[in-house]
């Protein structure tokens, strides 16, 4: 699959695992001392370094704030202030 980067318009192709971003990435618990892997599917990468997903974001702080808030916290973030 070919995409274009939103931010600087490069072609790149996700389906590679080492391109595209956001990447998967793994989140450790600690208490349990267990790592689970958080998988990003090609079709949810949108940019083609980090560099222009970070720059991108930079430039639409307000729409992605604006996102963010409307959503709400979640469970685990309740659950996180809650134990502090």
């Amino acid at each position: 699959m070919r995409k274009y980067c939103l931010n600087c318009g490069k072609k790149f192709y996700p389906n590679n695992a080492w391109t595209g971003y956001p990447q998967t990435e793994y989140s450790y618990d600690y208490e349990a001392r267990t790592t689970e892997r958080l998988d990003v599917p090609a079709e949810h990468k949108h940019f083609h370094s980090l560099s222009c997903m970070k720059e991108w974001l930079a430039k639409n702080h307000e729409a992605v704030h604006l996102l963010l808030t409307s959503m709400g916290n979640n469970d685990t973030n309740n659950e996180t202030i809650e134990r502090t």
